[in-house]
């Protein structure tokens, strides 16, 4: 935020800056008959400009993005998101399951309780990463939340957890 304010206030003392140069250039240029000083007033009235062209774009345009926000958005921002599962879906049918990932993580930070977001890590993590013990963890959270996961993900990752006991001690 004051990286910003800092940002604003040396691009409005700049831009003063060129304009001063520049309306000190054209009247002293035309008084004087000078035309490169009249010429020279063109190019830095328009650096100043587009010094502070950015926030001064932001602020005239914040009361027509206010008007559109009570139109879209009566009650004001939402606090989250719209839940949305199939999107990650859509991503898991096209094999990008880095990004289906973060997808189901992004939707459990909004949505705690949600059982199919839960359900798809697990699986993401045990058939596909093989990282068994982070969908370990996210059986543990669930379970937690005393969510009613399907027992089928339960069978996986105990299963799989037997695997690894059992590989342990032949070893």
């Amino acid at each position: 935020m004051r990286h910003t304010i800092h940002r604003t206030i040396l691009r409005l003392l700049f831009a003063g800056g060129c304009f001063g140069f520049s309306f000190w250039a054209a009247t002293y240029g035309y008084r004087n008959m000078q035309l490169t000083l009249m010429v020279s007033s063109v190019p830095m009235f328009i650096i100043g400009a587009l010094t502070i062209w950015t926030p001064l774009f932001a602020l005239l345009t914040r009361p027509l993005i206010a008007m559109v926000d009570s139109i879209f958005f009566p009650g004001g921002k939402l606090e989250k998101p719209i839940l949305n599962l199939k999107l990650p879906a859509y991503l898991i049918n096209e094999g990008r399951y880095t990004e289906a990932q973060e997808e189901y993580r992004r939707i459990l930070k909004y949505y705690p309780d949600e059982i199919e977001a839960y359900e798809r890590l697990i699986w993401l993590h045990q058939e596909v990463f093989h990282e068994p013990e982070k969908a370990r963890r996210i059986l543990h959270r669930a379970e937690r939340r005393h969510l009613a996961l399907d027992e089928r993900f339960r069978r996986i990752v105990k299963a799989r957890a037997d695997l690894e006991h059992s590989e342990t001690r032949s070893d």
